[in-house]
C-alpha cells in the first residue's frame, strides 16, 4: 500500500502537467493544434507593427497556417455533448468557422509578403475578433 501511494504521488505532477490546467476533460488533438496556434499568435500581435520583424512573423504566420488547417477536420470537444441535427449543425458552423480562419490567416501572410503592415493589423484585428467569437461557440469554458 505504501509503495502505491508512493507511486500514485510520483506520477501525480506528469498526470496533471498532460491535462491542460486541470480541467475534466479528456485531453484533444484539437488541443494540441489550438495551443501551437496560441503561442505563435502572441508573437504574431507583438511584432506586427514592425515591417523589420516581417520574415519572423511571417514564420509564426506558417506556424498558425498550419495549425490551423489540421485542425478543420478535428472535433470540438463540446460535440459531445451535441447529437442527431444538432450535432451536425455544430460541426458544419465549427468547420466553416475554421475554414474563414485559415483564409483570413492566407490573407495576413499576403500582406505581410506585400510589406503592407497596416493591413496586416487590420487583419490581425479581424482574426481576434473571429477567435474570440469562436471560442465563446466550441470551447468549453476554462
Amino acid at each position: 500500500l505504501i509503495v502505491t501511494l508512493a507511486l500514485a504521488v510520483a506520477l501525480l505532477p506528469s498526470v496533471q502537467a498532460d491535462s491542460h490546467g486541470g480541467g475534466d476533460h479528456d485531453h484533444t488533438a484539437l488541443e494540441d493544434q489550438m495551443s501551437a496556434m496560441n503561442k505563435a499568435w502572441r508573437s504574431i500581435r507583438r511584432q506586427i507593427k514592425d515591417p523589420a520583424k516581417n520574415d519572423s512573423t511571417l514564420e509564426y504566420v506558417a506556424k498558425v497556417k498550419k495549425a490551423a488547417q489540421k485542425s478543420v477536420d478535428m472535433t470540438p470537444i463540446l460535440a459531445k455533448e451535441k447529437s442527431g441535427a444538432d450535432k451536425k449543425n455544430f460541426m458544419a458552423g465549427y468547420k466553416k468557422s475554421m475554414q474563414r480562419t485559415v483564409a483570413m490567416i492566407g490573407n495576413l501572410e499576403a500582406a505581410l509578403k506585400a510589406g503592407d503592415n497596416a493591413k496586416a493589423e487590420e487583419i490581425v484585428g479581424k482574426i481576434n475578433d473571429a477567435r474570440k467569437e469562436g471560442h465563446g461557440k466550441y470551447k468549453p469554458e476554462d
